[in-house]
């Protein structure tokens, strides 16, 4: 066989491997279904789909105020390993020890591993740029999720304090020029506040603020004599 068109079958083998291969695994874990349980993870193509689920799970989590569960060892998170050892270790392994193989060879012939390597880097080069364009933009958009939860906390706690700065300044004509936040004997604040000014007692200026988010403050004027009590501003 001239060396031309033993080169063009070796290429056509790869190629029919990358198709094969997938839609075997395709069939395996689709309808047929011939593996039970969670062995089926073993054969996951595709790990930001693992990967992307636990991290949303974390945001929901983070958004409501609890602790993100991370990546517990389990059939899906070991399939995300054994994806990393496919991908950027066996297969330049076996590409490269088919090639040495094939080199003292004095037909060039490759070995049948060298095949599988060839089909496993092709897939890498196609696979790991888009899963890590993926997770980049989820972990953009998982600091976006918690930026705007704690916004949201910030919003809600200042409209606490505002309440219980016009309440004492009604109730106990405290507010002047010498008026603190720690004069309002609130527990648990989550972030920090300063009165900005306080133009006699018809308006008071609140500011809250978080050292994590340094670009982001909100303000509120509290008027106590006023029918609109609160008013907030970014």
């Amino acid at each position: 066989m001239k060396f031309s068109i033993r080169r063009i079958n070796e290429y056509l083998i790869v190629l029919l491997l990358l198709i094969l291969v997938p839609a075997g695994l395709y069939f395996i874990r689709g309808d047929m279904n011939f593996l039970s349980g969670n062995l089926q993870y073993l054969f996951n193509m595709r790990p930001s789909t693992i990967i992307l689920r636990f991290n949303t799970l974390d945001a929901i989590a983070i958004f409501g105020g609890n602790a993100p569960s991370g990546y517990p060892i389990t059939w899906e998170t070991v399939s995300m390993y054994l994806n990393v050892v496919l991908y950027l270790m066996l297969g330049p392994y076996l590409l490269f020890k088919g090639y040495k193989k094939a080199v003292k060879n004095e037909n060039r012939t490759k070995p049948w591993y060298w095949y599988f390597g060839v089909a496993i880097c092709i897939g890498m080069l196609f696979i790991v740029p888009a899963e890590i364009t993926r997770m980049y933009v989820f972990e953009n958009t998982l600091e976006a999720a918690d930026k705007s939860r704690t916004k949201d906390l910030m919003r809600t706690e200042l409209a606490e304090v505002g309440f219980a700065t016009a309440e004492y300044e009604i109730l106990e004509d405290g507010v002047d020029e010498t008026f603190k936040i720690q004069d309002l004997n609130l527990n648990d604040l989550k972030f920090e506040y300063s009165v900005e000014s306080g133009q006699s007692d018809t308006l008071i200026i609140l500011s809250v603020s978080d050292p994590d988010f340094p670009d982001f403050e909100v303000k509120m004027e509290v008027r106590p004599y006023n029918k609109r009590l609160l008013s907030q501003r970014n």
